[in-house]
């Protein structure tokens, strides 16, 4: 029984230490082709290539890791769309069979991706999902700074998630002058921009600024001269004002410190949603710090049970806050009857819920995972993630071992000594018993004389 459950601790702290969550996506269908992704077997060529195409995605991986055999048929998927492989180069080198071309560029982490754009290296870690990947390879292919003749017909084909820039002038002479449109040019290529295109327009009332225009109103920057401020404000803005929080989001933004508030409804109440989604776009418009949000009970499953919900209440929204850098949350429950007849009631609720975010009663995440953070173990390199493992596996396998070895034995090695002592025991005072008997006898048979 004790070697059971053992085996089973084992089995659950390698799952919970190791299991990559499923995400599920839905993709667009591009027109595809043959799969074009490259494997290289040599610095030289890697460094060729390099220096031959401007725009190129490379996956670095090793035969045991999980992640990266679950990557590389995304990326050999990826590279047989032609919306992408016109533009791009895809190269595998397997740090398994080839150590010393990982070891020269200094790879030590995997799966490692490593991405190339107009031969300049980008700092950024793109999605691992293929319709997000598709999404950002086509999108680092073209010019994210794009003439614009209105907002109306930007906004139509980008949607009003990316910014449109007013400067005073759209002369290209002019523009290369212009500090306010270089400090564009810079924030273009910024890891956190990656999703956005920016929509140029001359400024009607002569003043320069970056705008979002949301569909309740307009939040903009003034240019002051200052780029840091401009860079703060995109990254005050990079999520529209209701993001679609599935598993694939809650990775990406996992290293965010951003607090996550969002609702999980019912699909079949969509009058009511409707009413609250637009509750909840104002209060996002308003509280720009926070990421909002919202999710289906019964299209993101994954969603609820994370947060331990229960599905049997369809009169009912959940409103969740949940904190990143704690990995706590709060839930608040709000039934569709009251949202159909206190509308001011539900607003002041929402807003005192926000003034007091940080006094709310959470309730803690896995006592695993939380333990996993504190010692660091998410952060390690792949290699000492390994060995960490392989300790803690060796260490209970171990007392395994030996719990079966002494629950087994039929007779440890002290019984055998004991036995030997009781035999010899016996043994002797048998011995002084005969000899007794014999000189009894010996007496008796001299009296009988």
């Amino acid at each position: 029984m004790l070697k059971r459950q053992l085996f089973l601790l084992i089995f659950a702290i390698t799952y919970l230490l190791c299991y990559n969550y499923p995400i599920n996506e839905k993709i667009v269908e591009y027109e595809r082709g043959d799969i074009k992704s490259i494997n290289i077997d040599s610095t030289e060529d890697y460094i060729n290539y390099i220096k031959t195409y401007n725009n190129i995605i490379s996956l670095f991986h090793v035969d045991w890791c999980g992640h990266c055999q679950e990557f590389l048929p995304v990326l050999d998927k990826a590279s047989s769309y032609k919306i992408v492989n016109k533009n791009w180069i895809f190269l595998k080198i397997s740090c398994t069979k080839y150590p010393h071309i990982c070891s020269f560029l200094g790879i030590h982490r995997y799966p490692t991706i490593k991405i190339y754009r107009q031969k300049e290296p980008l700092h950024i870690q793109p999605p691992r999902g293929l319709a997000p990947l598709l999404t950002i390879l086509q999108k680092l292919s073209s010019n994210p700074i794009i003439n614009i003749k209105s907002k109306e017909d930007f906004i139509e084909k980008y949607g009003d998630f990316s910014p449109i820039i007013e400067i005073l002038t759209k002369s290209e002479e002019k523009k290369e002058e212009n500090d306010f449109f270089e400090c564009i040019k810079q924030l273009a290529n910024n890891d956190f921009v990656e999703t956005f295109y920016f929509g140029v327009i001359e400024s009607k009332d002569n003043i320069e600024k970056i705008v979002f225009n949301y569909n309740i109103s307009n939040i903009s920057y003034i240019w002051d001269g200052n780029c840091t401020n401009a860079s703060n404000f995109l990254y005050d803005n990079k999520y529209p004002l209701l993001s679609k929080i599935n598993e694939y989001f809650l990775k990406e933004i996992a290293d965010d410190p951003h607090i996550l508030i969002f609702l999980i409804t019912f699909p079949q109440n969509k009058k009511i949603n409707d009413f609250i989604f637009s509750l909840f776009q104002k209060m996002s418009f308003e509280n720009r710090k926070y990421v909002f949000g919202y999710a289906d009970f019964l299209e993101d499953k994954d969603i609820s049970k994370f947060f331990k919900l229960k599905l049997n209440n369809t009169n009912e929204i959940k409103l969740i806050i949940y904190d990143f850098n704690e990995r706590m949350y709060y839930i608040h429950n709000i039934t569709y009857n009251i949202i159909l007849n206190n509308e001011k009631e539900i607003i002041n609720d929402f807003e005192k819920i926000l003034k007091n975010i940080n006094n709310l009663k959470y309730t803690s995440g896995s006592i695993i995972r939380d333990w996993v953070s504190k010692i660091g173990f998410d952060k390690m390199s792949a290699n000492k993630q390994v060995i960490v493992v392989g300790i803690i596996v060796f260490l209970l396998l171990g007392i395994i071992f030996l719990c079966f070895h002494f629950s087994n034995s039929p007779e440890s090695d002290f019984d055998e000594e004991d036995d030997e002592l009781e035999e010899n025991s016996e043994h002797n005072n048998q011995e002084k018993i005969n000899k007794k008997e014999n000189e009894l006898n010996k007496n008796v048979k001299q009296k009988i004389e």
